[in-house]
């Protein structure tokens, strides 16, 4: 990865600048450009302002758009949505018989390769700021969501009834199936012999791993939040359901259709409702462990939630430049939008280029969020 050089004195010449300094002029710095060009000034400085989440404190999150396979020309790139600008850099490229899929982790990205036989995936983790690239072992299947918590990757899918989950330097995946691995009894079909779960939300808060499940064959299913209990020296996976999620439970209308997401705010497990579809209007809850309910909340404590789609991908404090607090944004198809939780304002945008629209150049589902401040 290149990038310019600051237009700044050097540290022999007679205007020097303390090196003890520089992590508080980074605090300063709203663009990852001048961020990488201040640490290439000297060596002095460079050593000041190691890539870590307080000196990247500053940093707005990003777009990682990437072209299409077909257009050779064009160069993959993040975009500033504050700033609306292009950072040119190049990713690690792919077979050419190969299509790619990326999923956000951070600064990190997960890109899935999949070869013209579909039975063959290869999996990379690339640190977008240091270039450094992780190879992963390939998974029986390669679901559409990824989480990542401490060393461990976890990679689960829309429908089904496995969860893969794999510890960075292991020799393999672990594949688990949720299947009679349940430790609670209830009055619904969720949870009996042989049926089909719908995994529609999975979320890491604090080391543990929240999950919302639902039979896919009813008509109007009954979701459950439940705790994940990998197992290290066995394929299967415990759920601990800690309770129903339904309409009543949220204190919503009885005929509310829910669309449910869970993500994570300030260490503690959200959940988000959309309520309405044109305009967006999303209701929010915090998890009360003490309690067991769910309780609404119209503050994010001044945060803001990134989703792709309809998975979470992070959570911002209110001290990053360039975002509003106490929104709610969403990547979609190549759109993002933006909806406030305090006055329930909804903004959306295509994102527009200084080349031209997203969808000139870049497929319309090719971004994804990145956040500098978690590297």
């Amino acid at each position: 990865m290149v990038w310019p050089r600051a237009k700044m004195a050097s540290c022999s010449a007679p205007a020097y600048f303390p090196p003890e300094l520089i992590p508080e002029v980074a605090r300063w710095l709203t663009s990852l450009q001048d961020f990488f060009a201040l640490r290439a000034s000297c060596r002095a400085y460079r050593a000041a302002l190691p890539l870590t989440p307080s000196n990247l404190a500053s940093q707005a999150p990003l777009l990682l758009v990437y072209p299409d396979r077909d257009q050779a020309t064009e160069s993959s790139a993040l975009y500033h949505l504050p700033l609306r600008r292009l950072l040119r850099f190049r990713l690690p490229r792919a077979r050419q018989d190969s299509s790619s899929s990326f999923f956000s982790l951070g600064c990190r990205v997960v890109i899935c390769d999949y070869m013209r036989d579909l039975n063959r995936r290869e999996l990379r983790m690339v640190h977008l700021l240091t270039g450094e690239q992780t190879r992963l072992p390939s998974p029986a299947a390669a679901y559409p969501a990824f989480i990542l918590s401490g060393d461990l990757i976890v990679n689960w899918g829309y429908f089904g009834d496995t969860i893969q989950s794999y510890r960075l330097g292991a020799a393999d995946w672990s594949v688990a199936s949720i299947r009679e691995h349940y430790k609670y009894k209830c009055s619904c079909q969720c949870f009996k012999k042989n049926n089909k779960y719908k995994l529609d939300g999975m979320v890491c808060v604090n080391g543990t791993i929240y999950v919302l499940v639902s039979n896919s064959l009813l008509d109007s299913p009954v979701y459950h939040l439940a705790v994940v209990e990998l197992s290290d020296d066995r394929n299967s996976a415990g759920l601990v359901v800690l309770g129903e999620l339904h309409p009543g439970t949220l204190e919503l209308p009885v005929d509310t259709e829910l669309y449910v997401y869970l993500a994570e705010c300030r260490g503690e497990l959200i959940l988000i409702v959309i309520m309405e579809d044109n305009p967006r209007v999303y209701r929010v809850f915090e998890w009360k462990s003490g309690e067991g309910e769910w309780v609404r909340i119209t503050s994010l404590g001044g945060c803001a939630l990134f989703f792709a789609s309809e998975y979470f991908v992070g959570c911002l404090g209110p001290d990053h430049p360039g975002i509003r607090k106490d929104c709610i944004y969403v990547n979609e198809e190549g759109l993002w939008s933006e909806y406030s939780s305090v006055d329930g304002s909804f903004r959306q945008s295509d994102a527009v280029y200084p080349e031209g629209k997203l969808q000139e150049t870049f497929t319309e589902s090719s971004s994804v969020w990145v956040f500098p401040s978690m590297c």
